[in-house]
């Protein structure tokens, strides 16, 4: 069995098609069909249910496919092992982050990463989980950093770190004036979140329901610097994550509020292909992030 078979394998699987896993691999679609089918007549198993509208896995296909990733895997990390022996770290890292990383931490790890790592090119695009969940398994991001979600089979996780999420006001509101409030003890409030797509609001949902906190008007906003500047400026609220908020401790057009009995946190993932492991370039980027949020969640808390 050769290391192409399982890389053919795992496109077909996690595109869920012969036509999207041959465009990933810059290879035909006969072609795939071809390897896989090999693979099948070789063992004398069946990995994938074929059909008009695509592929799905057997069991045994599902039982396969974790044991192709841990071996491409292993190649790729091998492979990675035997770069590192010339000394320099080089190469190109694309990282997908939320706005909640790039308004309070991306700029402090980059400003060390560049300094650290001067041969790498670092390329940063910023969206929200949803967005950077299909970009990470369409193989565009080397990894990014998403808020606790659903398990996928195809992607790897490794948990970051926990944050509080706290209620943004008008510095000139007198909402939360003496410290933490517990949101079901206030009125109403009109809120400006994110659209149901995002992962956080989803949790948000779930956390106003349970508590029975009634919601005055509700705006869905996908624009995190335009609802920064909408509470500044009226009296609409939003609820955000602690380390986003961090600019705003010390300033006056944004009060940060914890949110209170109960808390209401967020967890933050590092999310990768399942079958290819991070680069020494990606390790060490994530190194430094890393580093910059925990600084963040300590500074805050």
């Amino acid at each position: 069995m050769k290391l192409q078979h399982l890389k053919y394998f795992v496109a077909v699987f996690e595109e869920g098609s012969f036509s999207a896993g041959a465009q990933r691999v810059n290879a035909t679609q006969s072609g795939l069909s071809m390897h896989v089918r090999q693979l099948e007549d070789r063992f004398q198993v069946q990995l994938l249910n074929r059909s008009s509208t695509g592929v799905t896995p057997t069991e045994a296909g599902r039982l396969f496919y974790r044991d192709a990733v841990r071996v491409l895997h292993a190649a790729t990390e091998a492979e990675a092992n035997l770069r590192s022996l010339s000394g320099t770290v080089t190469g190109h890292v694309t990282v997908g982050l939320m706005p909640t990383f790039t308004r309070a931490v991306l700029g402090p790890a980059l400003t060390q990463f560049v300094n650290d790592y001067p041969n790498v090119k670092v390329s940063v695009r910023e969206a929200y989980s949803g967005e950077l969940s299909r970009q990470v398994l369409a193989g565009e991001l080397d990894f990014a950093v998403v808020p606790a979600f659903d398990a996928d089979d195809r992607l790897h996780a490794s948990v970051m770190g926990t944050d509080q999420e706290c209620l943004v006001v008008a510095g000139k509101s007198g909402i939360g004036a003496k410290g933490p409030v517990r949101l079901a003890d206030l009125p109403p409030l009109d809120l400006v979140l994110p659209s149901p797509e995002n992962v956080r609001r989803r949790k948000i949902d779930q956390y106003l329901a349970k508590h029975g906190i009634e919601v005055g008007r509700l705006m869905e906003l996908d624009s995190m610097f335009a609802t920064l500047d909408l509470v500044a400026t009226s009296d609409w609220a939003t609820i955000l994550p602690g380390i986003l908020c961090l600019p705003d401790l010390k300033g006056n057009s944004r009060r940060v509020i914890p949110i209170t009995k109960p808390k209401l946190s967020v967890e933050y993932l590092r999310i990768e292909p399942m079958s290819v492991p991070l680069s020494e370039a990606g390790q060490a980027f994530y190194n430094v992030l890393n580093d910059e949020l925990k600084s963040a969640l300590t500074a805050f808390n």
